[in-house]
């Protein structure tokens, strides 16, 4: 049987679609996909760079920058979510699939068909963040979807707010549909497999929050 690659139908009809992919002994598509959506994550960062998202410490230092030396400084910033966009893209989609395939005997290219449709949740849940940060002057980690929202209520400490602020309903749909779509295409303990996936995505949160903290500490060196 040959399984043709779309993220959005295994999102869309997780039942049929997951047992297409276990049956399948040949993929088709998934590097075309693959390539797309490394694509559009380098896009999408790159456009939350330009509207400002985790820029605050630049903005702060907006006051000592004018004109062209704004814009120049800003275009790095562009150029950093870029390159930041394309390696959440390869941690998403290839270093959480070599992880799976490390615990679960499953084929590592099924394993990748299953993070494209993660990847497109994640790019959703980054255009939410397009739509919002200009229209509510929201950051990302106060995103109405998120923990960050009430964690800004009872902290102004910012590893806190960021913290919380990967807690959001995109999120836990990726643990829901990942644990599901794992224990279809492998008969795994189901403990095991939500162990499994609560730890990748405890690394994330902690791999997010570390990064935003390093980012505004070194634009306060750079541009200082």
């Amino acid at each position: 049987m040959t399984y043709h690659t779309n993220p959005f139908r295994l999102l869309t009809s997780p039942k049929e679609t997951l047992f297409k992919l276990r049956e399948a002994e040949t993929l088709r598509g998934h590097w075309l996909w693959t390539t797309l959506l490394l694509v559009a994550f380098c896009i999408v960062y790159a456009a939350l760079g330009w509207i400002g998202a985790g820029t605050e410490t630049l903005n702060q230092l907006r006051a000592d920058y004018t004109g062209a030396d704004y814009e120049y400084a800003k275009l790095w910033f562009v150029i950093g979510r870029l390159v930041l966009g394309f390696v959440i893209g390869l941690l998403v989609l290839f270093v959480v699939s070599l992880v799976f395939y490390l615990f679960y005997e499953i084929s590592y290219q099924k394993l990748l068909v299953l993070q494209l449709s993660v990847g497109i949740v994640f790019l959703f849940e980054a255009l939410t963040w397009l739509v919002l940060l200009p229209a509510a002057g929201l950051e990302w980690n106060r995103s109405p979807f998120s923990l960050g929202v009430l964690a800004d209520l009872f902290t102004d400490k910012p590893w806190i707010i960021s913290l919380f602020g990967t807690v959001s309903i995109f999120q836990l749909f990726i643990l829901y549909f990942q644990t599901r779509c794992l224990l279809v295409l492998f008969p795994a303990k189901r403990w095991h497999v939500w162990i499994v996936v609560s730890m990748i995505y405890l690394c994330y949160m902690l791999l997010l929050t570390l990064l935003g903290g390093i980012g505004n500490k070194l634009v306060a060196f750079i541009f200082a």
